[in-house]
């Protein structure tokens, strides 16, 4: 509010005062504020050209404040006696204009005479003072019912589901929070993608009143219309609501920056410095948007074959960083190697079941043969199933890929429940420090990796809470240098000497970002990019795994249905019980006749002649290694492939040599 204040009349040294608006309404309260006075009682005179009241004040410590509601329009002034003298002051009082009633109709918002044109429905109007709110999506409007007009527009940070105004204006948002309009500043944008239509059909028509605009309003502008001023705000404000390049983004974003992107090839046609403005938004503020690392390494191109390979290598150098926050292996790699692993398990079941079958043969005849052995005696054609046949070596294998299989299957489960939560919309829009990411967050096993995503996530909004998270989480980079204690810098640099947080927080350099986060006024923080993140969830769901095994065994995301679940479960439990078995078991006599038949079988079966040995093992996980390489890169899966398969024949020969020798 404007005040003036009034002072002791020729005895300015004193420094006595009162304080009150130059202006008031009738009937409206006034506040008379005193200070400087000696302490004691003091009479307050309030008098104009109609007529004069007193009131008797205390005031404790020289200071007092008096309430007084003008009872009519005039000039009034006030003053306090003190020795002789008068501290005064004055107000003018007219009356209180009735202002108009705002009303929403199927048109627009009307004020008076005064009309706003406006589209779909809108919640309101909530007034205060002379002050009315609307709101519709992620947008507030505020108009002045005095002088009717749109005074602001407030930018909640999702969809708007009640306006209160009530101490304060407040927006209820569709998610549960409560915002004071005044608290906007600096929270991500949380609400629907396709709900900023609402700003960009409003601000068709209608010119922007505010000068502070969100991130999100410029998303719903057209590229054409943007200048490198307006890019660089976006950028910016990124950055101060917690938005992060080392975190990425989901498809929801595109709706809206798929042009922006195209438009870093298209600007080429306009010149160098068009297509760098926009090439260098996205590569410090936006890399990890899906596309842009593709557009990113064909501008890197592109400027290399416009005579600047220094900018292309400062693209490409950013982009070995962007790829190295990605996880080495994702669930479709897993995928593979389970397949691969697997199919090792099947093919060494197979060879066995080749190698010993005359012998077999021999065995179950007695107890009523190969299949029929299982109805008539079924113990005693356990006591010849193919692994009695086998040697120690070749059971310690058989038994050593199973578990390979096993556990490459749970890695590939867990992975991809990880992948999973990881994409989804609360973790995937660039911060871990919306509401939604905190209370994802939140939801995931009380494990130290988790509790150290927790901790970054709330060291904005709750330092306290997150110092203490910090504490308990393992001794991670992003954790250390969350901590910031000296052992703990010291400790992060010992573990990731070349990680550009440790760097800049030790005064030791930095990265390309370095420049970008000092710009923006925003301290470097250790962000858990990607493959911390897909680590931190896949290590909770393995914890889980050890608690509750079944549970999480059930919600592993490759199961066609519960029953697959439980049957899967069964039958690794009796093979598991089988290979355990078959250690106990006896070898029965005569089982290495027919040298032809085991020359054969061994001959088509990559590392087999030294299987017990250990060689072969390695021929034959170098074999297996191959085939999985080869669906990526087929040049040098097929090339291992080749050389497991040219060690075998080698170790077949020499067999053979030895034999005949």
């Amino acid at each position: 509010m404007r005040w003036t204040a009034g002072v002791l009349l020729g005895g300015l040294a004193l420094a006595q005062s009162l304080t009150v608006a130059p202006e008031a309404r009738v009937g409206v309260p006034l506040e008379i504020q005193g200070a400087d006075f000696p302490p004691g009682r003091h009479t307050l005179t309030i008098e104009s050209d109609t007529g004069r009241s007193q009131a008797v004040l205390e005031a404790p410590g020289g200071q007092f404040t008096f309430t007084w509601t003008p009872p009519r329009a005039g000039v009034f002034r006030i003053s306090v006696e003190l020795q002789g003298r008068r501290v005064e002051a004055q107000t003018r009082v007219t009356l209180q204009t009735p202002l108009p009633t705002p009303q929403l109709e199927a048109d627009g918002l009307v004020v008076g005479g005064w009309k706003l044109p406006l589209s779909g429905p809108w919640i309101g109007p909530k007034v205060l003072g002379s002050r009315a709110f609307i709101a519709q999506g992620p947008l507030v409007l505020e108009i002045d019912l005095q002088t009717p007009r749109v005074v602001a527009e407030h930018f909640p940070p999702a969809e708007v589901r009640a306006l209160e105004t009530d101490p304060e204006p407040a927006v209820l948002l569709e998610d549960g929070r409560r915002l004071s309009l005044a608290a906007l500043a600096g929270k991500p944008y949380e609400g629907r993608w396709e709900s900023l239509s609402i700003l960009q059909d409003y601000f068709k028509d209608h010119a922007p009143t505010s000068a502070q605009r969100p991130y999100w309003y410029y998303f719903t502008r057209e590229a054409s219309s943007l200048s490198p001023d307006d890019l660089e705000a976006v950028g910016r404000d990124l950055l101060q609501r917690g938005h992060r390049p080392e975190l990425a983004w989901g498809t929801g974003a595109l709706r809206w920056l798929e042009p922006w992107l195209m438009r870093v090839r298209a600007a080429r046609q306009e010149g160098l410095e068009k297509s760098l403005v926009w090439s260098e938004f996205f590569l410090k503020y936006l890399p990890q948007l899906p596309g842009a690392r593709a557009v990113l390494l064909e501008q890197a191109d592109w400027l290399e074959a416009q005579g600047r390979p220094d900018l292309a290598e400062r693209y490409r150098d950013a982009l070995r960083a962007v790829a190295g926050w990605q996880p080495p292996l994702t669930s479709a790699h897993l995928a593979q190697l389970t397949g691969v692993l697997g199919g090792l398990y099947l093919l060494m079941v197979l060879y066995l079941s080749l190698l010993y079958l005359p012998a077999q043969l021999r065995g179950v005849r007695p107890s009523g043969g190969w299949l029929l052995g299982w109805l008539r005696h079924p113990l005693l054609r356990l006591r010849h199933s193919v692994l009695a046949y086998t040697t120690l070596g070749e059971r310690a294998l058989l038994l050593l890929l199973f578990g390979l299989t096993i556990l490459a299957f749970l890695a590939w489960g867990f992975l991809g429940r990880a992948e999973a939560l990881a994409a989804q919309e609360e973790l995937n829009r660039g911060t871990l420090r919306s509401s939604a990411a905190q209370e994802t967050l939140r939801n995931l096993a009380n494990t130290g990796p988790a509790r150290g995503l927790l901790a970054y996530a709330l060291a904005q909004e709750n330092p306290a809470e997150a110092r203490r998270l910090y504490e308990t989480a393992p001794a991670w980079t992003h954790v250390l240098l969350g901590r910031g204690t000296p052992a703990a810098l010291a400790q992060a640099y010992r573990q990731a000497p070349h990680a550009p947080p440790v760097r800049e927080a030790l005064g030791l350099g930095g990265d390309f970002w370095t420049g970008v986060y000092h710009e923006a006024g925003v301290a470097r923080e250790a962000v858990p990019t990607p493959r911390v993140i897909i680590a931190a969830i896949g290590l909770s769901h393995l914890h889980n795994f050890v608690a509750n095994f079944l549970e999480v065994w059930h919600d592993l995301p490759l199961w066609p249905s519960p029953l697959w679940a439980w049957g899967a479960a069964g039958l690794a439990a009796l093979l598991a019980l089988y290979h355990l078995l078959c250690f106990f078991l006896p070898r029965p006599q005569n089982t290495q006749d027919g040298v032809v038949w085991r020359r054969t079988v061994q001959l088509l079966f990559p590392g087999s002649p030294t299987y017990s040995q250990g060689w072969g093992v390695l021929v034959l996980l170098v074999f297996g290694a191959g085939v999985w390489l080869w669906r990526f890169e087929p040049g040098p899966g097929l090339a291992l492939a080749l050389l497991a398969l040219g060690a075998h024949l080698v170790l077949w020969l020499t067999l053979v040599y030895r034999r005949r020798s």
